[in-house]
């Protein structure tokens, strides 16, 4: 048998030897990795399904400010940017949020814009044609426990009106649609008090995506209280939103990540008794430091790939078998109306790899400074003073 086979053996009966020790410790290896990973990973899928939904959104986006706050816009002001060239259109829109006792949570009214339907979302049923018909989200259809051709009352300036719903998205849209209710443009204002002639904010589309900055420099001139957001800006704001919610989680596995410092710096602080006895037997038997060091190394490293591959796998059915219960509603955002759905996994080799480094790579090297120093040490003297 070769040198380096023998070390290898030796290594993996040492194992079956402390087996109580090393499964303890790769079972907290793994909970550890498994709850970094998920958090990462149901990160990155929220993140490229906001992205997946980015080619719809305007080029420009122009909002009104008052106090720092969004206030309604007077369309008029912008209107004249329609014959620039370069701008294909310019649409003011209509939206806003809507509170239902009923069910404690807010709907997200939008007016119906015929000359940009929401296209690719699977709509069930049909877009409203006539007025006081509305098409609801997933989450809000549950909430309300209504389904297609019913009536719901929704408040409106002058007491209740009713809604016959002719839609329904699908749970695959929820991420965009969960709390959703379009209407038509004469009714979400009645809804949410906006009055003729004013808009929440206008959408401005360009021909060209290099004229983005351009037309967006433009109106900050011409506007100089205006919000002007790019759809560049507004994706960038999606990634970013995503990865804080995402650290914000991560940081709230403190705990577990103390507890993992601390089996680490157990480890540091040195072997028992028989461990620094069997160092001691194998260095009088003529093993070097460095084949002592190779099967510590091994020996930690088997744990820490075992526990690791075993998080990391469970972190994954947690957030794409299980849907995260819990810590997606950390990520999503919604106060009441969760969307449920799907999630589509985004995960590649480096996730993995990047998972191995962070918890692999320091309990290995914790672990093998204390077999170098017992490993140095005279083996007369370990057995005389153990």
């Amino acid at each position: 048998m070769s040198a380096g086979r023998t070390r290898f053996v030796y290594a993996l009966r040492a194992l079956g030897r402390r087996a109580g020790r090393a499964v303890s410790v790769g079972l907290a290896l793994a909970l550890v990795t498994a709850s970094v990973c998920a958090t990462q990973l149901l990160g990155r899928s929220l993140a490229a399904e906001a992205r997946a939904g980015d080619d719809a959104l305007p080029d420009l986006v122009v909002q009104r400010l008052v106090g720092g706050r969004p206030a309604l816009v007077d369309p008029a002001e912008v209107s004249s940017l329609a014959s620039r060239p370069g701008v294909r259109s310019v649409r003011p829109r209509v939206f806003g949020y809507l509170y239902l006792a009923a069910i404690e949570a807010n709907l997200t009214v939008v007016a119906l814009d015929p000359s940009t339907p929401p296209d690719g979302l699977g709509l069930v049923g049909r877009l409203p044609r006539a007025p006081r018909e509305l098409v609801l989200g997933p989450a809000a259809a549950e909430r309300l426990g209504v389904r297609l051709g019913d009536r719901v009352a929704m408040p409106a300036a002058e007491g209740f009106a009713s809604f016959r719903v002719v839609g329904l998205f699908p749970a695959g849209s929820s991420l965009r649609t969960a709390d959703l209710a379009l209407v038509p443009a004469d009714d979400a204002r009645a809804l949410l008090g906006i009055p003729d002639g004013r808009a929440t904010d206008v959408a401005v589309e360009v021909v060209d995506p290099d004229e983005i900055r351009p037309v967006a420099d433009e109106l900050r001139r011409a506007l100089p209280g205006a919000r002007v957001l790019t759809r560049p800006d507004v994706t960038r704001l999606h990634a970013l939103t995503f990865g804080a919610r995402s650290g914000l989680a991560t940081a709230s596995l403190l705990p577990a990540v103390l507890c993992l410092l601390l089996l680490a710096w157990e480890r540091l602080t040195g072997l028992d008794v028989r461990e620094r006895r069997e160092i001691a037997v194998l260095k009088a038997l003529g093993w070097s430091t460095a084949d002592v060091l190779v099967v510590r190394a091994v020996e930690s490293a088997t744990v820490a790939f075992v526990g690791t591959s075993v998080g990391f796998v469970l972190g994954y059915v947690y957030v794409f078998g299980a849907g995260a219960p819990l810590l997606a509603d950390a990520l999503f955002g919604w106060s009441r109306l969760v969307p449920t759905f799907a999630l589509v996994p985004h995960v590649s080799p480096l996730d993995y790899l990047s998972a191995l480094g962070l918890v692999s790579v320091p309990f290995v090297a914790t672990s093998v400074v204390p077999a170098y120093l017992a490993a140095n040490a005279d083996p007369m003297h370990v057995w005389r003073h153990t």
